[in-house]
């Protein structure tokens, strides 16, 4: 899973790609004139994974992993942000900082701190790049269309329908994509499409952090996801130990990591689950969209397990700790399931793949 951490300047966006990702990239990037985008790889914590791994004493063991990209930007001179979109290419999701904390050393470029404003700014900056692509390609296909090249008619239509909905400010996650609209467009990388969760980068103290609740109010509206940290306390705290981090945590009364948090809220934005294979070689998690089959998770792995998949033998993992870890005491309840390749594999799910190629 990737996700792009996006927002204007000074926004505190590579404190915070920081604070989840443990890397030291420069924070004062604000200040330079070049688009420069940063990523990082992060293991998904997951006590269940942990649990196994104490079961099975593997060899090895292996998370599943988020990426982190810190997408490059810069103000341009009419005012408007600049992206560096060859980073969002790929892209599972986009996280949008919003700057929240108040500094008298870090000016913000619009001259006052107003999350509602920057919210607005942000969601109309992706509407205008997209609308932009949308032009330049229905320009392009018009052209062809005068030399008699009509295989692109189906996605001129669809471009203008784009296009009006991108003028009236309807971003085009809210078109609905049929299997032809996904297969003309599968190269396009549309801002307004992308999963978007918000992220309030908040002050230190109540008194360095900027009301919020008129542009949460904002995102209800417009049924996006948000949560809210200290991204420069949250950085300091990735530094630490895990020991002084769980005293430092509780000191400040909070209740978990910015890293775990962000990954429960893009899970649930993206409706993502795990399934686990487990051995005395290697314990691992996979990561997957939920409601995919049995066949399709087999070809996670590998694409030969899933051309040659016969059946999967299941077994939940609450099943599992519950029979003591032991499958032959799951066996004998009749917790341990075969399963055809149509089988939607359920968060959780121990599985062995039988298969033949």
């Amino acid at each position: 899973m990737k996700a792009g951490l996006i927002g204007l300047v000074q926004s505190g966006k590579t404190t915070i790609f920081n604070a989840l990702t443990k890397l030291e990239m420069d924070v004062k990037g604000y200040t330079q004139d070049k688009i420069e985008s940063h990523t990082g790889v992060v293991k998904v914590p997951d006590e269940r994974v942990d649990y196994l791994n104490s079961v099975y004493k593997p060899k090895k063991l292996s998370y599943a992993e988020l990426v982190f990209v810190d997408i490059g930007c810069k103000k341009r001179e009419d005012g408007h942000s600049e992206f560096d979109l060859q980073a969002i290419k790929e892209l599972d999701m986009l996280a949008v900082v919003v700057r929240a904390f108040k500094s008298a050393q870090v000016i913000h470029p619009l001259g006052s701190v107003d999350p509602l404003r920057d919210i607005n700014n942000l969601l109309s900056e992706f509407i205008l790049e997209d609308l932009v692509l949308v032009e330049k390609r229905i320009e392009k296909i018009e052209a062809e269309l005068k030399r008699n090249k009509k295989e692109n008619i189906k996605e001129l239509e669809y471009l203008k329908t784009f296009k009006d909905s991108l003028e009236n400010e309807i971003p085009i996650s809210a078109i609905e994509f049929d299997e032809e609209m996904n297969k003309l467009f599968r190269g396009f990388q549309f801002l307004s499409q992308k999963p978007v969760i918000a992220v309030f980068n908040l002050g230190e103290s109540d008194t360095d952090t900027a009301d919020i609740s008129l542009a949460q109010d904002k995102l209800n509206k417009s049924g996006i996801m948000h949560i809210k940290f200290c991204g420069k306390l949250e950085m300091e705290i990735s530094r630490l130990s895990d020991e002084d981090r769980d005293i430092f945590l509780e000191e400040l009364n909070i209740k978990e990591p910015a890293l775990n948090l962000f990954i429960k809220s893009a899970y649930k934005l993206l409706n993502r689950v795990e399934f686990f294979t487990v051995g005395p070689d290697e314990v691992k998690a996979w990561e997957i969209p939920a409601g995919i089959t049995a066949k399709e998770a087999a070809g996670k792995i590998h694409s030969d397990i899933a051309r040659g998949f016969i059946r999967a033998e299941v077994l939940a993992y609450k099943d599992f700790v519950e029979s003591g870890n032991s499958y032959v005491t799951a066996r004998s309840k009749g917790l341990v399931r075969l399963e055809g390749k149509e089988y939607k594999v359920k968060d959780g799910d121990m599985i062995e793949f039988r298969f033949n190629v």
